[in-house]
């Protein structure tokens, strides 16, 4: 029985669209038994009895009339009844015992067994019994379907399994309906795998045995009232299908158990899939264009996952093999096309906020002229009303009226900061922080940066570089080094630089934390002990300045040591020598020391809670490293790096920083320096709902308002001018920082305005990107140029005389005359 089932077997070989459709067959569970088919199967066991060859047909003739006696309803033949038999297998007598056997029993023969139905075939009897077997194989080589119908000559002639059914129910052929696809094929049921679920496979030699034996019983049982399929052929060449390779016979044998089981696979019309994709593809682009973009993604994976679910339910409930390819390829092209369609709708929303924001920075820049115009004729009026006896109640008419002007302009240049504000508030919300800007353009500093970044060191301050560049020349002498700074300033990425650029590089590295070392333990932990020395000690143990032996030791927090604890420790600098507890003998090492410490040392000394001595034997170079709040150009290249990092951690690659992120990182002091930096971005990027980290996503608290400037001193034309430039010639965020009115400031940078036209030779473009400093400043400031310069022509115009001109300029522009002609 095993025998005859492999010949049943194979490897299975699958498509991408059928994919789920051969999945189900194979895991498809086994139906109750189908009792009205039976297969008698050609075994190696039969033809070490009857032989390797084709048998001689009398042979299956007798077989033919046992099974009709036993009372099958209808045997199936692979042998064509049509064509002779092989020379030396029994000749025209033994095909005509089987003429003569066919007439006991109702028999369906195959057409020609692996011939197509075009080729030459000696001709039957109209009433003759025939099936075909061909399987036509799908584009990659497996057998899914079978033709109901095939034409021979001008005959149609039915699949051999639908045949096998008709004969055994007795209706006719035609008159069973089969679905069938666009192709005209029908869907083979291949449920079970290799052997047909519900089928019962029993030897040809064990039929031949019963036969021989006269056991009258067992046969009738085995085939009484049943379609005997007999396959007595030898084994010819195997179609791949869905469960296995497969002859073209036992394809015929699943077509014919899925007809009895009542099984009707079919598949779906053009017209559905077509619908199918549509709709899916529709669903996936609303998603991605409706919702945040990681809901989305979760509901296209969503809509694809339970579109494969459906292709499974299709198959159980109703027979339904729906597509697979078509569908998904349409969800990922629409998923793909609504990305596109959201990146190009963003980038267009991006540059309408950031033409709206320059012309709401024009705006303001107009308002603000306005405003300063209106506070000086304010002011001109109020001399005036001191002045003129008069004429005070007009002019005090006037000058109401100018208040009130006054107060509309300021309300409309308040309306229109806030709206400059939202807008750059929600840009800088929109775009990612550039983490390279402001890079050194200097050589040196430049590879300076880049030995600073392969020791694992992310700066571009000076003063940072300025220590690296210390360490690196010292690193390749014996000198001791001491690291002091804040907690957090990478005071052990120093001390690794410095082990790595040294000629110790490739011996150990050991760091250890001299205030988490028990006072009780302290000469165990650093110097070992030997076996026995106490209690517990049962075997040698190498101390930390052993294990550092020709490398580096690294003692940070050194400055928390006792008193006691220093004493011992300054012998070991001193003479490279120390007794292990319990030992005899003293243990010789050479070693680096790099120490470190966030306490002044120095102050220690002077104090007397730190050893001169040692002091002194520690401070072969000093390194100060200044805390992250004194350093704010590295605060953009570090919270880039560890956002990255934290985001490759926590599973969300590309989560990036957005420009008022950044901007809120840089104002921040960072007490906590690097690591206060570090816990903030990895909350962010924990906690953040977008790729993009907001300033609300920083949690960061309310920065305290900024103080004035240094020093009352430093109000210079330089200091007013670096300050218009660092809040883009906003007055009123510049008069905050200086600690002045509006007023003051206006009147230096008219003063500042009208000394740079006169030296542009009245070239408002020039002088005005002579003042920003940036081209992309010098719009505004020609604004305010143009709104000075008007200013100033329109008082000057009433007067006759220039002496009269020039004297009302110095009471309305103050200081103005004295810009004009003093030195920058």
């Amino acid at each position: 029985m095993a025998a005859a089932i492999s010949l049943w077997g194979g490897a299975a070989v699958t498509a991408l669209d059928w994919s789920v459709y051969d999945r189900w067959l194979r895991g498809r569970a086994v139906l109750p038994d189908t009792p009205a088919l039976v297969v008698v199967v050609r075994d190696p066991a039969s033809e070490a009895r009857f032989g390797a060859g084709a048998w001689d047909r009398a042979v299956i003739a007798r077989v033919v009339v046992a099974l009709g006696r036993a009372g099958a309803a209808v045997v199936g033949l692979d042998v064509p009844l049509g064509q002779p038999s092989a020379p030396g297998r029994g000749g025209a007598s033994s095909d005509a015992l089987l003429a003569q056997a066919a007439q006991t029993v109702d028999v369906v023969s195959v057409l020609v067994s692996g011939v197509p139905p075009t080729s030459s075939v000696a001709p039957l009897p109209p009433d003759a019994k025939i099936g075909h077997t061909v399987a036509d194989p799908d584009a990659d080589g497996v057998v899914r379907a079978v033709p109901p119908w095939v034409q021979s000559g001008e005959r149609s002639v039915p699949a051999f399994g639908l045949a096998l059914v008709a004969a055994l129910t007795g209706t006719p052929a035609t008159q069973i309906r089969v679905p069938v696809d666009s192709h005209g094929r029908a869907l083979v049921d291949f449920a079970g795998g290799a052997v047909p679920a519900g089928v019962r496979v029993v030897s040809f030699l064990d039929v031949w045995t019963l036969m021989e034996q006269f056991h009258a019983d067992p046969l009738p049982t085995l085939v009484g009232d049943k379609a005997v399929l007999v396959l007595a052929e030898p084994a010819r060449a195997a179609l791949r299908t869905p469960v296995g390779e497969m002859s073209p016979m036992a394809i015929q044998t699943h077509f014919a158990r899925g007809l009895l089981a009542g099984s009707r696979l079919r598949e779906a019309s053009p017209l559905v899939t077509a619908a199918t994709a549509l709709g899916l593809a529709a669903l996936a682009a609303w998603l991605l264009l409706s919702a945040r973009w990681w809901t989305a993604l979760v509901g296209v994976a969503l809509i694809a996952s339970g579109y494969a679910l459906a292709l499974q339910v299709a198959l159980v409930k109703a027979g339904l093999a729906l597509p697979i390819v078509t569908p998904l390829a349409a969800i990922a092209l629409a998923s793909l096309g609504a990305l596109v369609t959201r990146h190009v709708v963003s980038g267009a929303r991006i540059r309408r906020l950031e033409d709206a924001n320059a012309q709401a920075r024009e705006a303001l820049m107009r308002h603000e002229s306005a405003v300063e115009d209106l506070e000086e004729d304010l002011e001109a009026a109020r001399s005036a009303v001191a002045r003129s006896t008069g004429a005070e109640r007009d002019l005090g008419r006037a000058a109401d009226a100018l208040r009130e002007q006054l107060a509309e302009a300021r309300r409309q240049e308040e309306a229109t900061r806030e709206r400059l504000e939202s807008l750059e508030r929600e840009l800088s919300g929109l775009r990612a922080a550039d983490p390279r800007a402001g890079a050194s353009t200097d050589a040196e500093q430049d590879a300076l940066r880049r030995a600073c970044e392969e020791a694992g060191i992310l700066t571009r301050d000076a003063a940072v570089l300025a220590v690296f560049h210390d360490l690196e020349r010292a690193a390749r002498s014996s000198l001791p080094i001491l690291i002091t700074g804040e907690p957090g300033t990478g005071k052990e990425l120093f001390a690794r630089a410095a082990h790595r650029l040294s000629a110790r590089a490739a011996r150990p590295f050991v760091a250890v934390n001299m205030a988490a070392v028990p006072a009780e333990l302290f000469e165990g932990e650093l110097f070992g002990h030997v076996k026995g020395a106490f209690t517990g000690a049962v075997t040698d143990r190498r101390g930390y300045f052993e294990q550092a032996d020709g490398g580096t030791i690294f003692l940070d927090e050194i400055g928390e040591l006792r008193a006691d604890q220093q004493s011992k420790l300054l012998r070991v600098l001193q003479e490279k020598v120390f007794h292990k507890v319990g030992a005899a003998r003293p243990t010789r090492v050479d070693v680096r020391v790099v120490a470190a410490s966030n306490r002044d040392l120095e102050r220690g000394v002077a104090e007397g809670w730190f050893r001169e001595d040692l002091w002194f034997r520690l401070k072969g170079l000093v390194l100060w490293l200044p805390p992250l709040r004194a350093r704010p150009d590295d605060v953009p290249l570090l919270a880039s790096q560890i956002t990255v990092d934290a985001a490759v951690e926590l599973g969300r690659p590309g989560v990036a920083l957005s420009e008022d992120a950044m901007a809120a990182l840089r104002s921040h002091a960072w007490p906590g320096n690097v690591r206060e930096l570090q816990n903030c971005l990895r909350q962010a990027v924990a906690l953040a709902a977008g790729p993009l980290l907001k300033r609300e996503d920083l949690r960061l608290p309310a920065p305290e308002r900024r103080g004035v400037v240094e020093a009352a001193a430093e109000t210079g034309d330089a200091a007013v001018l670096a300050s218009l430039r660092r809040h883009g010639f906003d007055m009123q965020a510049t008069a905050r920082e200086l600690g002045w009115d509006r007023s003051t400031v206006t009147q230096r940078l008219k003063g500042l305005g009208f000394r740079a036209l006169v030296e542009a030779g009245g070239d408002r473009a020039r002088a005005a990107l002579d003042l920003a400093g940036d081209p992309q400043l010098a719009r505004a400031v020609e604004l305010k140029l143009r709104e000075y310069h008007e200013h100033l022509l329109r008082s000057v115009a009433g007067f006759d005389t220039a002496e009269a001109a020039v004297a009302a300029s110095r009471r309305r522009f103050k200081n103005l005359l004295r810009r004009l002609t003093s030195p920058a």
